[in-house]
């Protein structure tokens, strides 16, 4: 892996615009749509206008669909135009968040060259911050490099470390894709190992996390669990203020303080 990553235009400055859009990628089946529900619910709880796509055929962000507007959006031929539509129809929204399948690297590519997308999302006041999570596997982390190569300084990046398959990240701790990262201005995100048993229990009720912590049909140690594993994911991210703006949520509105966590009533 040595070499392979492209050097970092350091004369480019770190800007942090108004607007964000967030594109979950990644290899398949690595957490990407567990961290967009969980930053869905950090959105909504900080009161951040926000609009949700996914992408392939499976809307994987349907537990929200009553509390936000959430759409298709396709990686093929007008797609792009789609988005931009979007974006400029519904200025009032500070963030876009897009999940989108594994491997879908290459679909990823046409859709950004459709449009020039940097450079048209620029014009309406967004910059890209893709969230990627990753594991022990060397594929994941091969997935990451192929996505730098290709964005560059033209994104920021937040690696989330998946520590429901492991705690050590061989393929990425020491890496030249760790220092070009922390190089670049990105940041690291840990999300944490929820019970198996807890998580497909959210799964088979079709519910929100937030939903899920004020159900009584879920029994109290597995509600308080999902609470906690909430209120860990989020509390990195309020005390990481660069964190905190490349995943657009340095907005006024959305600074809040310690005592306002979620809301649970066992």
């Amino acid at each position: 892996m040595q070499q392979q990553v492209k050097q970092l235009n350091q004369n480019v400055p770190t800007i942090f615009p108004i607007k964000r859009l967030v594109m979950t990628a990644g290899d398949a089946r690595i957490g990407k749509s567990t961290t967009a529900r969980l930053l869905i619910e950090l959105y909504l709880e900080s009161k951040i206008k926000l609009r949700a796509y996914y992408t392939g055929n499976r809307n994987k962000l349907y537990a929200y669909e009553l509390l936000l507007p959430i759409s298709k959006l396709s990686l093929t031929q007008g797609g792009a135009d789609q988005l931009l539509i979007d974006l400029q129809q519904y200025s009032q929204f500070q963030v876009a968040i897009t999940d989108m399948p594994g491997q879908s690297f290459e679909q990823f590519k046409n859709f950004a060259e459709e449009v020039l997308l940097w450079d048209a999302i620029a014009s309406l006041g967004y910059r890209i911050t893709f969230v990627h999570p990753v594991s022990y596997r060397r594929d994941c982390i091969e997935y990451l490099q192929e996505l730098i190569n290709y964005c560059s300084d033209k994104a920021d990046y937040v690696v989330t470390k998946n520590l429901y398959f492991d705690d050590e990240f061989p393929y990425y701790d020491g890496s030249d894709i760790q220092k070009y990262i922390q190089d670049a201005g990105g940041e690291e995100l840990c999300l944490g190992a929820l019970w198996k048993g807890a998580y497909e229990l959210v799964e088979s009720l079709n519910m929100s996390y937030s939903e899920a912590v004020q159900n009584s049909e879920i029994d109290l140690l597995n509600r308080s669990r999902i609470f906690n594993w909430m209120a860990e994911f989020q509390q990195q991210i309020k005390n990481n203020k660069r964190l905190f703006n490349l995943l657009g949520l340095s907005s006024p509105s959305s600074f809040c303080s310690n005592e306002q966590q979620l809301d649970i009533d066992f």
